[in-house]
């Protein structure tokens, strides 16, 4: 898979501080063309906010922009958000379950390991956030 491919989506600049822009995305206007777009919009917020990191360039509040990740990185978000814990889920129930413990308690403590895993997560996010970097044009 190409590194340089992206993932892009349009949004507009909601705020600008120091060396951060925070572009709203509407998340309906990407699924505009799928089949299963009414199942998605009931589990989840239809906009969200994403902070890219300001290089100087010439934006203003309430431009129109695209911001954009290599799938690279989208594949690498979805890796630790979703890939890592389920084998961790997994992995846990399965050892637990092998120690004769009872099946109520295996499937407690194993949902309970992923609070430590994604507490680490939330600690690591600031050096994520230099891993995981998109870039902003303005949409013409």
């Amino acid at each position: 898979m190409d590194a340089s491919v992206c993932i892009e989506q349009k949004g507009t600049i909601e705020a600008i501080a120091n060396n951060k822009i925070t572009v709203r995305v509407d998340r309906a206007s990407a699924c505009g063309q799928c089949n299963i777009q009414g199942i998605c919009n009931l589990t989840g917020p239809l906009e969200r906010t994403i902070d890219v990191k300001n290089d100087n360039l010439n934006f203003s509040v309430g431009d129109v922009v695209q911001i954009a990740i290599t799938r690279t990185m989208g594949n690498k978000a979805i890796v630790f958000g979703y890939l890592l814990p389920f084998i961790l889920l997994i992995a846990t129930l399965l050892f637990l379950s092998s120690l004769s413990l009872a099946e109520w308690i295996a499937g407690l403590v194993s949902l309970a390991i992923l609070v430590p895993y994604y507490l680490v997560l939330y600690l690591l996010k600031d050096k994520l956030s230099r891993t995981f970097t998109f870039t902003i044009r303005k949409k013409e």
